[in-house]
């Protein structure tokens, strides 16, 4: 399976570290799959999780949403 790394803002990190957001909008440049890994990272921490759910429903033209499972995370 692919995994993409991908840079992230150190709040939107938090939210996922902390449980509350279990989605990401992304520009879909790297044709994201369901059940590919993504790499998560800011300066200090990362997290890895694997998408489960993929929409473009009502996104700008280009862009997707998606859900994922976290698998693990940690400091850098």
């Amino acid at each position: 399976m692919k995994t993409h790394v991908l840079k992230i803002q150190p709040e939107y990190l938090e939210a996922i570290i902390k449980g509350v957001k279990t989605f990401e909008i992304r520009k879909n440049d790297r044709d994201f799959k369901v059940g590919e890994y993504a790499h998560l990272y800011d300066a200090e921490r990362y997290v890895s999780v694997r998408i489960k759910y993929i929409t473009d429903f009502a996104q700008q033209e280009g862009y997707v949403v998606f859900a994922f499972d976290l698998i693990e995370g940690g400091q850098l």
